[in-house]
């Protein structure tokens, strides 16, 4: 989906039910940008054939938003094609952790004969894990010609998340740091993590988007709307400060 002149939205990207996960991607002159991998080998394809679509003569680059599969596990389709993918220091999996979200993805399958078959080995079909091979640091930025990307460090979600923004168009790619719909996740973090977030929700509020890619759910457009969807997420973190548990955990 086309959300301005060079930016892109890949939506309903499969992940656990209820989840679906979004990705994205900027298309400058001679770069495009691809903003995380989706949660598997199939659905990396699905974003690169539509930003391949755009401008099949650019360079491709990939930025990772966050650690976590969901945005990170269709890395090794890009990594096959020689495409570097960036990401903040710390981010990257180890083959340990793949298999044993394999299995809890397996689990969730409600047939029993259909857990029983691994049904999930479908869903995981050609994926393997592929770490970042570079890092990009807070207030770097990103020529991918005509336009230049600002990159920002932007943690609680977990520590290693950052934030894309396209200055022109005035668009943010902000990974799980918003999310819409969804209860945003704080299960993995603690207060000093939902300290941190709140202040990367006061730095994206500042940046003004007029567009927010969301990690999960729709995009969000127009500035009022923007900031309603953020002070959702600053009560439930305040909340969550407050009762020193995330909202999904308690009793």
């Amino acid at each position: 989906m086309k959300i301005s002149e060079h930016c892109y939205l890949v939506s309903g990207l499969a992940v656990d039910p209820p989840w679906a996960v979004n990705a994205g991607f900027i298309v400058g002159e001679n770069k495009t940008i691809i903003v995380d991998t989706g949660y598997n080998y199939l659905s990396a394809q699905t974003i690169f054939g539509y930003a391949h679509s755009v401008n099949p003569d650019n360079e491709f680059i990939v930025v990772i938003t966050e650690p976590h599969f969901d945005h990170t596990g269709g890395s090794c389709f890009f990594e096959e094609k020689g495409i570097e993918i960036y990401a903040f220091p710390g981010v990257g999996r180890t083959e340990n952790e793949f298999k044993e979200n394999i299995i809890e993805f397996n689990n969730i399958i409600p047939n029993e004969i259909r857990r029983r078959n691994n049904e999930s080995e479908i869903f995981f079909y050609n994926t393997r894990i592929a770490n970042p091979n570079k890092q990009i640091l807070h207030n770097e930025k990103i020529d991918a010609g005509g336009i230049v990307i600002n990159v920002y460090h932007t943690p609680g979600h977990t520590p290693f998340n950052i934030t894309l923004f396209e200055p022109g168009e005035r668009v943010l790619f902000c990974g799980d740091t918003i999310v819409t719909g969804y209860m945003p996740n704080l299960e993995a973090g603690n207060i000093s993590c939902w300290d941190k977030w709140l202040m990367s929700l006061d730095l994206i509020s500042d940046l003004n988007p007029e567009v927010i890619v969301t990690g999960h759910g729709y995009h969000i457009t127009g500035p009022e709307n923007i900031e309603n969807e953020i002070d959702k997420i600053r009560r439930i973190l305040e909340s969550a400060i407050k009762d020193k548990v995330a909202p999904t955990l308690k009793k």
